[in-house]
């Protein structure tokens, strides 16, 4: 100890010998805090996690879910929360996700792919394109201390799955931008709604705050959203049941988000959750963890139409010849993405009584009865505000006719939605404008393949 003490003092005396101490101290610190954050994880099986259900968590506020300490988790929600927390206040990373099945370098990747992806790649954002053969490195990097939800994408039996998945993944892991090879930004990612301040303080302005009925004083949000959707379809005709998945089904081509967002972690554990119980390599497996009070939730052959389908066979498990498009849409695709944010969006108003509801596009007054014309009908959302109040003032609920018929973003606490313009400009149906539209942000130009297998096995 004695011949220490000097050596130590020459050490220091030294500018690379301060150096060397400084490193040890920061290599010992780094290794520290994860051998820590290891021993937090490895105080339960994480593989045997129950898994809780989505579709009935009434008694659960959704926005409010924060672990702080590892021994409070207690099944595959918790354990999502406590790996990924959400911070509201930090901004929105300003970077751009896509996948595809092969990287740039590849001669099978298509060229008119190089030219949608030079848009993207020409803005300030960071830029990342991961490939099919990146996927599951890329995820067990990312989810390695929530093995379940690795298992869950390996388990799927289609790729078409694996591409919804992914995206949600990396939205909650990483955050920014998530936007699908085939489209192409149409304004300065700076100049969205989402993330210039003064667009966002305009919105505010153009209407009242909505009131609800828990409400009880107001919290104003100052921040950049949470999370960014468009709307897909918005079929205002009585046979729309005929060609979409839902009357009013959210975007998920384009997707902003910070990550953490607790509605994303509500869509990736109900994915999660309904494939191992759904496919036939993992059901046996999970069928146990899952709440036996509810496990119809979970059985992908109960979701929306197929549930009254008495001719339908729902017991039966899934696999790579038997998953058609009506499983697609409503697994991983706009049907669940829809359910899932109007199921989060209720739950905020259920639970919490300071939330801001801004939607300019239920301005100003319906015509009296006496002033209406038989040829007179109302096309903005206005038509359905009768509705929308009295389901507001009366049940805290969020009705779908909420969204109908926009053409300026909603705000609903830290959840932005922007009308059908913005991600499907050109589309020429459903009230959709043209590119050059204020409000057209990313063109989508449709080259998706996926539905020509699913309809494939349809038959089966």
């Amino acid at each position: 100890m004695v011949k220490l003490v000097p050596f130590l003092r020459n050490l220091f005396a030294s500018k690379r010998g301060r150096l060397i101490i400084v490193s040890i101290i920061l290599i010992y610190s780094f290794f520290s805090i994860q051998i820590s954050n290891n021993s937090k994880f490895q105080q339960f099986d994480k593989k045997d996690l129950p898994l809780p259900t989505t579709s009935h968590s009434d008694s659960i506020n959704l926005k409010k879910t924060d672990v702080n300490n590892s021994n409070d988790i207690d099944d595959l929600r918790k354990l999502l929360s406590f790996a990924f927390p959400y911070y509201p206040k930090k901004p929105i990373p300003r970077r751009i996700w896509q996948t595809w099945k092969v990287d740039t370098s590849s001669e099978k990747f298509p060229s008119d792919f190089r030219t949608y992806q030079k848009e993207w790649t020409s803005k300030s954002y960071d830029y990342s394109l991961i490939p099919d053969d990146k996927l599951v490195p890329f995820l067990e990097n990312l989810y390695a201390e929530v093995p379940q939800v690795i298992e869950a994408f390996k388990a799927m039996p289609m790729n078409i799955l694996k591409a919804d998945f992914f995206r949600y993944l990396l939205l909650f892991a990483r955050g920014g931008i998530y936007s699908d090879m085939d489209t192409i930004p149409l304004k300065d990612l700076e100049n969205w709604p989402s993330v210039d301040l003064n667009k966002i303080k305009k919105i505010k302005a153009l209407s009242n705050p909505i009131q609800y009925k828990n409400l009880k004083s107001m919290s104003p949000y100052q921040y950049e959203p949470g999370l960014v959707i468009g709307i897909e379809a918005d079929p205002d005709r009585e046979d729309w049941s005929d060609w979409y998945a839902r009357r009013i089904q959210f975007c998920q081509w384009t997707i902003q988000a910070k990550p953490g967002h607790p509605a994303l972690r509500e869509l990736i554990l109900n994915i999660t959750t309904t494939t191992l119980s759904s496919v036939e390599s993992t059901n046996l497996k999970y069928s146990n963890l899952i709440d036996q009070n509810f496990k119809q939730d979970y059985n992908v052959n109960y979701r929306h139409k197929r549930r009254l389908d008495t001719e339908y066979d729902h017991s039966s498990l899934k696999n790579s010849k038997n998953v058609d498009g009506s499983d697609i849409m409503n697994w991983t695709g706009p049907g669940i993405f829809s359910d899932i944010i109007f199921d989060y969006l209720n739950n905020l108003l259920e639970h919490n009584n300071d939330v801001e509801i801004y939607n300019s596009n239920l301005n100003g007054a319906l015509p009296q009865r006496s002033e209406k014309k038989e040829n007179f009908k109302v096309t903005t959302t206005r038509k359905f505000y009768e509705k929308i109040t009295n389901s507001l003032k009366t049940e805290s609920h969020i009705p779908w006719e909420f969204f109908s018929l926009i053409s300026e973003p909603v705000l609903l606490d830290d959840v932005m939605v922007l009308p059908i313009t913005s991600f499907s400009p050109d589309v020429g149906q459903m009230g959709a404008k043209s590119s050059s539209n204020r409000m057209a942000l990313v063109k989508h130009m449709f080259s998706g393949s996926w539905k020509k297998v699913a309809d494939k096995n349809a038959g089966h």
